[in-house]
């Protein structure tokens, strides 16, 4: 049985409409569901930017992968995005074999995918 995915909010500098969360484990067909539900949970309707640390995140199956894009597209209904950051090298080779690496705002790691959310939310 694979471990349950466990999603951890993390404290950064960030407005309101920002959730920052790190996912933790292997996200597949087993919780990728259950994932979902706690994610649209903790944005609630009011939080439209979404930073999720996978850095810790030692395994995605595609069911993880169409989670993460229905997410992306519930928050760009609220013209919002998800930033990744801390792709390790198997979900890096993933994203960028899918072509999905172009869908999503990705960082190297968590402080610069907060900087990348910030800069998009300052008014210029």
């Amino acid at each position: 049985m694979t471990a349950a995915v466990v999603m951890t909010p993390v404290s950064a500098p960030v407005a309101d409409h920002v959730l920052v969360v790190a996912l933790d484990g292997a996200l597949d067909y087993t919780n990728a569901e259950r994932l979902r539900q706690d994610v649209e949970a903790a944005l609630g309707g009011e939080r439209r930017e979404l930073v999720l640390d996978l850095s810790l995140l030692s395994f995605c199956d595609s069911t993880g992968i169409r989670i993460l894009l229905a997410v992306r597209k519930l928050l760009q209904e609220r013209n919002g995005a998800v930033t990744l950051a801390g792709l390790n090298p198997r979900l890096t080779r993933i994203f960028t074999t899918t072509g999905l690496i172009n869908g999503f705002a990705v960082a190297p790691g968590l402080a610069e995918a907060v900087d990348m959310v910030v800069a998009r939310s300052t008014p210029r």
